[in-house]
């Protein structure tokens, strides 16, 4: 497996992310809400978005924010053809990685989204 996160990774327009709003099942923590939407097409690979308002911290934090969530999405090991959305919540500055991690893995785990 690369460990590229490249564009086919990940969720880029605003009508592919309306779509795991919409018709995708959420998933709430204290920290994100996880929007999960199976496209039921198990060629195409699993895929990411986020979002991170302002009120979740200045850009230095967002992003970082965001790259803790590319970084467990990689590295798990997902169905195929599933669409994941993960919006931050404020007080996700009161996490560290360990425990952002584990919370999205409960998250995975709930939704049934794990490869077997």
């Amino acid at each position: 497996m690369s460990e590229a996160f490249g564009t086919d990774r990940r969720l880029r327009r605003r009508v592919e992310f309306r779509r795991a709003y919409s018709q995708g099942k959420a998933y709430g923590t204290r920290w994100f809400v996880c929007h999960v939407f199976d496209t039921g097409d198990r060629d195409q690979p699993s895929r990411l978005g986020t979002t991170a308002s302002k009120q979740t911290g200045r850009a230095h934090d967002r992003n970082r924010y965001k790259r803790w969530a590319r970084e467990v999405f990689r590295r798990e090991r997902l169905q195929t053809g599933v669409e994941v959305v993960i919006s931050f919540r404020p007080t996700i500055a009161s996490a560290s990685f360990d425990q952002f991690r584990s919370a999205l893995v409960r998250v995975f785990e709930r939704a049934q989204i794990y490869r077997s």
